[in-house]
């Protein structure tokens, strides 16, 4: 077959969708990405070998109608050109514009929604709109991906999709529990705390400012880093003057951006630390966090909330509270040894039970091969 994948940035489709590529290219299949190249100067990729790579414009967070429907017809004559035989969309313009595009040249295709996003929980006019182009869009789709219970419950509420077609990754696209192997955590050295995600305010970069802030006062000693990409044209963009001004008064170290996590989580002493309240899918630094060995203190949205059991590989906080945040810190940091080793120990069992991407490779091929049959 020919499969051809559709989202609003070559690195993610390279970087969460990679294990699947290489597993459709592994069985014979031709692969096609389709993706605007180089919107964001920290976040590039590299299209693996034997795939072949259709850059296109898109406007990521643009609003303008002729922009989009640019981007529309751009779509529509790549599909007739390629005649791929399953697309398969992920993030909103492509769920929307490609899932027509393909409907229109009766090629079959699976949306993916990773998260809910800013489309979903702002009640903007722009966010209306795009909420009522979705349901018109995801009506022309033959299945809908959806990564947490939260969300599978509210598409399905909301009547954006079909149950029959709506198909719940309830350990969201996973991890290879090869690439990301466990490491010894322990340290006799300052721990580090760790935001790993973009510096943004809904992902919570307040609250892990607020309590580095609160924690340093007894701890000095004690690490805040973030590793991550700025993101500004996301409307809840923290500025690059803000992190500098947070840098300068010896709150937090900003690492930057990086592609390779796994050196990261090679570092022993480390607590994943994301106080986010963003509308996420399956948060993947998360996952990534269990399956090396790391423990976790999260917030209890979902998409979060699944990489934890509470006590055992770490600490579920509310959102929005930077001393439930500290508190959680300061427990941590009152655990002896063998406690912070048993939760190390904990972390990797849960990636092994819940985030293993071997169980959504089973559902693309699912997937693919049930439409094939129609």
């Amino acid at each position: 077959m020919k499969i051809l994948f559709c989202d609003n940035s070559l690195w993610g489709l390279v970087n969460f969708r990679g294990y699947i590529i290489n597993h459709f290219l592994g069985e014979g299949h031709e692969v096609v990405l389709v993706a605007p190249e180089k919107e964001d100067e920290q976040m590039q990729a590299t299209v693996p070998d034997g795939v072949k790579y259709i850059a296109v414009d898109m406007g990521r967070t643009a609003s303008n109608p002729f922009t989009d429907l640019r981007y529309f017809n751009t779509l529509r004559s790549i599909y007739r050109k390629e005649r791929p035989d399953f697309v398969f969309h992920y993030t909103i313009k492509p769920n929307i514009y490609g899932s027509i595009a393909a409907k229109m040249q009766g090629i079959r295709c699976c949306a993916m929604i990773a998260g809910l996003g800013y489309a979903f929980i702002s009640e903007s006019l722009s966010a209306r709109i795009a909420r009522l182009m979705y349901k018109w869009g995801l009506k022309r789709t033959n299945h809908l991906i959806v990564l947490n219970h939260s969300n599978y419950d509210f598409i399905l509420k909301r009547h954006y999709c079909a149950p029959s077609k709506t198909i719940l990754l309830s350990g969201g696209e996973g991890v290879s529990l090869k690439d990301f192997d466990y490491h010894d955590n322990s340290t006799d050295g300052p721990l580090t705390f760790l935001f790993i995600g973009r510096l943004l305010e809904d992902k919570g970069y307040y609250e892990f400012v607020e309590a580095a802030k609160r924690v340093r006062r007894n701890h000095p000693d004690v690490q805040f880093q973030l590793i991550g990409a700025l993101d500004p044209a996301y409307p809840k963009s923290v500025s690059r003057e803000v992190v500098a001004n947070d840098e300068k008064a010896g709150h937090i170290k900003y690492i930057g951006f990086t592609n390779d996590m796994q050196s990261v989580y090679r570092r022993r002493g480390l607590v994943i630390t994301l106080p986010s309240y963003y509308s996420e899918g399956m948060n993947r630094s998360l996952m990534e966090a269990c399956a090396t060995g790391k423990p976790i203190i999260t917030t209890s949205i979902p998409g979060c909330h699944e990489a934890v059991e509470e006590g055992k590989n770490g600490f579920i906080v509310p959102p929005k509270d930077p001393q439930a945040l500290a508190d959680a810190i300061e427990r941590y940091l009152a655990l002896g040894k063998d406690a912070r080793q048993a939760m190390s120990e904990a972390s990797r069992k849960r990636a092994e039970e819940h985030f293993d991407v071997s169980k959504v490779i089973e559902v693309y091929e699912r997937v693919i091969h049930e439409q094939n049959k129609e």
